[in-house]
């Protein structure tokens, strides 16, 4: 009986000693991750970016930390966040400036449409852009992973997180996922545990999936030549969910992987122990 209890305990504790292992580098950059951490005897503390609910997750005893997504087009300076639990903190951090690189694109023939879209593709574009947002903007009360990633693909990153966009000479919005090499049909997987929250096609994101790991963190995949999971199925890491492709504004065969965490795209190596 004793060592049943023994071991029911290592179980409770378990999510807590994984997530202290492989904790998440604080890097308050542009498109990076605050990790702060605080005290609250409280059973489940709430934490706030403005007005926006951050992922908060349990160290140990009174420990705990929250994450907080920096935009890439964030004023720098001091930030805070208000912590709620039997009282309320405020706690301060602060943005630091960070240069990406630029990357300039040419599209040609029929791709020329993803720069400047017809009345048609206009529409179809304002019709699909609440339902991105709202797949971006998800938050679930429940974490379905500890917040630490493997990567979806094996393939080289043809361009990184952060880049300074241009097409034909046109400035774009910076780039805001990592895109991997591939060849089409090659096996795209959950970087964590989750559940299928949008799958669908798009104008410029081709196939596209989304994926809720709770409390605000979403990982998307985009340019898909296939989809093979279901909306509303939990996948646990390492699951294909899909097939590399070159659906939607891509010159190529590749994976976009985005992370969004508190509506926030941020760079996805950073759940991966990397920069």
């Amino acid at each position: 009986m004793k060592s049943l209890k023994k071991i029911s305990l290592i179980l409770l504790l378990l999510p807590s000693v994984l997530w202290a292992s492989m904790a998440i580098q604080n890097t308050p950059i542009l498109g990076g991750i605050a990790v702060i951490d605080f005290e609250s005897n409280h059973h489940n503390p709430k934490a706030f970016y403005h007005t926006t609910p951050l992922y908060v997750q349990h160290i140990k005893s009174n420990h705990w930390q929250a994450l907080i997504g920096i935009p890439l087009l964030e004023k720098l300076g001091k930030k805070s966040i208000t912590v709620q639990g039997f009282s309320t903190q405020t706690l301060d951090f602060e943005v630091k400036k960070y240069t990406y690189k630029e990357q300039h694109i040419t599209l040609k023939g029929k791709n020329k449409k993803y720069v400047n879209p017809n009345l048609t593709h206009i529409k179809r574009i304002k019709q699909e852009r609440p339902i991105l947002s709202k797949a971006r903007t998800t938050f679930s009360t429940q974490s379905l992973s500890n917040g630490v990633f493997t990567r979806p693909v094996g393939g080289i990153i043809t361009s990184p997180f952060g880049l300074k966009r241009f097409y034909n000479g046109e400035a774009r919005r910076p780039h805001t996922g990592l895109d991997y090499a591939g060849n089409t049909g090659t096996p795209v997987k959950a970087p964590a545990d989750g559940r299928i929250i949008l799958i669908g096609e798009y104008f410029f994101n081709g196939k596209t999936i989304f994926l809720d790991h709770g409390q605000g963190l979403i990982s998307a995949y985009i340019h898909l030549n296939k989809h093979l999971v279901e909306q509303g199925q939990l996948v646990k890491q390492g699951e294909i969910i899909g097939e590399i492709g070159q659906s939607g504004r891509s010159t190529g065969p590749h994976l976009h992987w985005s992370v969004y965490l508190n509506r926030t795209a941020i760079n996805p190596n950073l759940l991966m122990g990397q920069k």
